[in-house]
């Protein structure tokens, strides 16, 4: 489309706005920010690139943290840039409400380059072997049980003792004599310096090189628990009451965020307030590198969102982009491309009110999802029986899934749908990508 050029400062956008001018080329910055922290003082073109979940904008300074500063009222801002890029129609929507029908304003997702693959291989009942270099919470090894969250009415000062330790419950396959529905041992040679997933308290455990033994279905989501929308207590309570009684499920959290050792606290509350169950859940914590994200997306059977909302969930289109089959609502951004031929779509009803989440939390003055949790609990134990006994819907679920998102956010679709909005002079021919870079008559500098 043009030559791209990436700005440290949005100040260097001038001068190379005005060297384009001398040129007789077109130039304008694409600002990848909310409004409210998009540059308006420039004399260059400046479209204001943004994602956004909720069903209207800010159109009033209403909040004592944006200390009246009027670029919080988007309205104020998308009328001086004249036309702005978002993630999903959803948001669309939410700027014409305030803008107008007119305004001009395209939704294009985030582009992802989507490879042929073959189709993807059913749980085995051989297990499956996941290696990362991660922090690694397996509730097989956290001696599950409720009565561990009881604790005294008052504290006597006594300083905790590490030999407490052994009056701590054992696993819960001992407790239960489920030894034999956990993961056996693997037959091949592992690397010294790999382990299994450690004994796990309070304590975050450390990270290290590990290997995961999975059997059956695993349910994969990539999410930041700070983050209220993602819901992933709904997500963790629906799993394990879905297999209570179902030893070959395992969900896999990949967690990350500054307050790991906390939502780790969580986890474990939950957890123990849930056991006994069958079932198995995994935390992953922090950084995985593309090769060990690639090997989970690999191990993965279907990817779980819960979402209360959504400005676009680019991990859920990147599992789906490689054939995992997903359980998720259809609701904000993710209408434009969750379908029950690619997903168990999860019921959720608008109308939850919310506050805005760079606000004060104090007032609700928006609102986003409610979802069912009870739908979400059968789409897991639908999504076990497709994966265990009708294998051929399971392929066509993930040839569809894998087709879908190339006709939503390919590298193509993406080209022509911004060549479109950003080049409208261009004859059709040309937006759609059957041109080469050559022909253009008015390379677009962008910084992104």
């Amino acid at each position: 489309m043009g030559e791209v050029i990436h700005l440290q400062d949005p100040e260097q956008a001038d001068p190379i706005h005005a060297q384009c001018l001398d040129n007789g080329e077109a130039c304008v910055l694409l600002s990848f920010a909310p409004p409210h922290k998009t540059p308006l003082d420039l004399e260059c073109p400046t479209i204001p690139v943004f994602a956004w979940e909720y069903p209207d904008i800010p159109g009033r300074i209403e909040e004592n943290c944006w200390q009246g500063d009027p670029r919080h009222d988007w309205r104020q801002v998308l009328a001086r840039t004249g036309r702005a890029i978002t993630l999903s129609n959803h948001t669309v929507d939410a700027v014409k409400r305030s803008m107008g029908r007119d305004y001009p304003i395209v939704a294009i997702p985030s582009p992802l380059a989507i490879a042929q693959v073959s189709d993807r291989s059913l749980p085995s009942p051989e297990d499956t072997l996941l290696r990362v270099h991660a922090s690694v919470a397996d509730s097989a090894k956290m001696g599950l049980d409720p009565n561990g969250l009881l604790c005294l009415e008052e504290e006597d000062g006594t300083p905790f003792d590490p030999g407490d330790d052994a009056a701590l419950p054992g696993s819960l396959a001992c407790q239960n004599g489920n030894a034999a529905d956990m993961p056996a041992p693997a037959a091949e040679p592992c690397a010294p310096d790999e382990s299994e997933p450690a004994i796990c308290g309070w304590d975050l455990p450390a990270a290290a090189q590990i290997r995961i033994r999975l059997r059956g279905v695993v349910y994969t989501s990539v999410l930041t628990p700070s983050a209220g929308r993602k819901n992933w207590e709904d997500m963790l309570t629906a799993f394990c009451w879905a297999f209570r009684d179902t030893a070959d499920a395992t969900l896999i959290l990949k967690l990350t965020g500054t307050e790991l050792t906390f939502h780790h606290h969580q986890l474990l509350m939950l957890l123990s307030k849930l056991s006994p169950f069958r079932c198995r859940v995994i935390a992953i914590n922090g950084y995985l590198s593309d090769q060990d994200y690639a090997a989970l997306l690999d191990a993965t059977s279907y990817y779980v969102n819960a979402s209360l909302c959504e400005g676009l969930c680019l991990p859920l289109m990147e599992f789906l982009a490689a054939g995992v089959p997903a359980i998720a609502p259809d609701n904000t951004a993710m209408a434009d491309y969750i379908q029950d031929d690619l997903a168990f779509v999860v019921a959720s009803y608008p109308g939850l009110p919310k506050p805005w989440p760079h606000g004060d939390n104090e007032s609700h003055r928006t609102s986003c999802h409610q979802l069912d949790w009870h739908s979400l609990m059968q789409a897991y134990r639908q999504s076990h029986q497709i994966a265990m006994h009708d294998p051929g819907r399971y392929r066509q679920m993930s040839r569809r899934a894998r087709e879908a998102m190339l006709a939503y956010c390919g590298e193509d679709a993406v080209k022509s749908q911004l060549r479109g909005f950003l080049c409208p002079w261009l004859p059709t021919q040309e937006r759609s990508g059957t041109s080469a870079p050559s022909v253009l008559k008015k390379p677009t500098p962008i910084e992104s």
